[in-house]
């Protein structure tokens, strides 16, 4: 009679070992420890050596010796790695050797307060997966370079490096004999899809998508009245503050050296644009815009320091680097930015670079990472930014 019970409890029994194994494999191996998408770290110290790291805190190897220039960017595409100093650097062989890429990168080092030296960053350098595009800033003096940007289908392959076409309608161009030409300096790329680039010396910004050539953010840049030569005249909305002067001689189409108080990186935080002051002198702190660029509006919170780096890891949160203040992470409650100073981050921390990472596992587990390179090591955060811990000391110029 007590048969039938005892077929029941060595079912359930079954039912709860199948439970508790069900995560593991045949041959025993738990796969809520089997790494199915791995991640890897690269680095650059402060005398220009460039490393990896499957952690973030172990070195891997050493990809690159100390030459006493450290990097500005890093950048992977398809098996390719890159990364800039005063070229861009690209390694085929998974860093075994590097060679030249592309020689005509964009430098344009500069002096912030407190006597900061500063130059392009990260931003400077981007491969989009989707366009299949690498994207460098440049200093080609070639009379076709409108734009100062070139570009790569080839995963950065030397000898494999164009141009970038501004637009069809020629309202983006320059003017060689009144020398005023277009550099963009930053770039990021919107949640949309939706490049955005900016030149830091004349204050321009500008717009592409995968399918578009790119637009410039004013409304009118051909209301000046010089067809076909884009000097943008018409400054309808609201700007970033950064002043151009007019030449002493009148003539209204010529445009001395910008005003040098203001330095501005560009970043993102999902669709909306985000510009930073590399300089940041005179408070100007950081803006954003959500119409590509057009109309800006001033953040609150950050002090009057250089701002280094803006990343947004995942799209979850919005990060800023400061020379000498920290780390900023923006509290989307009340659109101001408060500094991190919690689990071993301290507010005197020169930051100089942020990355976020994951790991994908083989049940489905996602664990999400965000690190930094600071100027007392590298800090890694599980948890959004939240709380952080130093997993290598020493000065870092550049991690990804």
């Amino acid at each position: 009679m007590r048969k039938p019970y005892l077929y029941l409890a060595i079912n359930i029994g079954l039912v709860i070992l199948l439970a508790i194994s069900g995560c593991k494999k045949v041959d025993g191996t738990d796969n809520d420890q089997v790494i199915e998408t791995p991640f890897t770290v690269f680095f650059s110290d402060i005398s220009g050596a460039v490393y990896s790291s499957s952690d973030g805190s172990t070195i891997g190897k050493q990809l690159f010796e100390a030459d006493r220039y450290p990097c500005r960017a890093f950048c992977v595409a398809y098996d390719n790695i890159l990364f800039t100093k005063k070229n861009l650097y690209i390694s085929a062989d998974n860093g075994k050797s590097f060679n030249h890429s592309y020689d005509s990168v964009g430098f344009y080092p500069g002096i912030a307060c407190n006597n900061y030296k500063f130059d392009l960053n990260q931003s400077m350098l981007m491969f989009i997966p989707s366009w299949n595009y690498v994207y460098v800033v440049n200093d080609n003096d070639d009379f076709n370079n409108i734009m100062g940007l070139s570009y790569n289908l080839y995963g950065g392959s030397q000898g494999n490096w164009y141009l970038d076409i501004p637009d069809s309608l020629g309202f983006i161009g320059h003017r060689q004999d009144l020398n005023y030409v277009i550099r963009v300096t930053s770039l990021t790329l919107l949640r949309d899809d939706t490049l955005c680039a900016y030149d830091a010396n004349n204050n321009r910004c500008f717009y592409r998508t995968k399918s578009t050539l790119w637009n410039e953010c004013t409304a009118n840049p051909n209301a000046s009245g010089w067809p076909g030569i884009g000097d943008p005249a018409d400054y309808s909305g609201n700007p970033l503050p950064h002043h151009v002067a007019y030449s002493a001689t009148g003539d209204p189409y010529y445009r001395d050296s910008p005003d040098t108080t203001a330095w501005y990186s560009y970043g993102h935080y999902n669709n909306r644009l985000i510009a930073i002051d590399v300089k940041n002198c005179n408070g100007n702190g950081a803006y954003y815009s959500d119409d590509r660029g057009r109309n800006w509006t001033q953040f609150s919170g950050l002090p009057s320091v250089p701002l280094l780096c803006m990343e947004s890891p995942f799209e979850e949160v919005a990060l800023i680097g400061t020379q000498g203040a920290g780390l900023y992470i923006l509290n989307t409650n009340t659109n101001s930015w408060q500094q991190v100073t919690n689990g071993g981050l301290g507010g005197n921390l020169t930051v100089t670079s942020i990355v976020g990472k994951q790991r994908i596992y083989k049940n489905g587990k996602v664990q999400r990472y965000i690190f930094i390179a600071t100027d007392k090591g590298i800090y890694q955060s599980l948890d959004g930014g939240v709380s952080w811990t130093q997993t290598r000391a020493g000065s870092f110029s550049a991690i990804f």
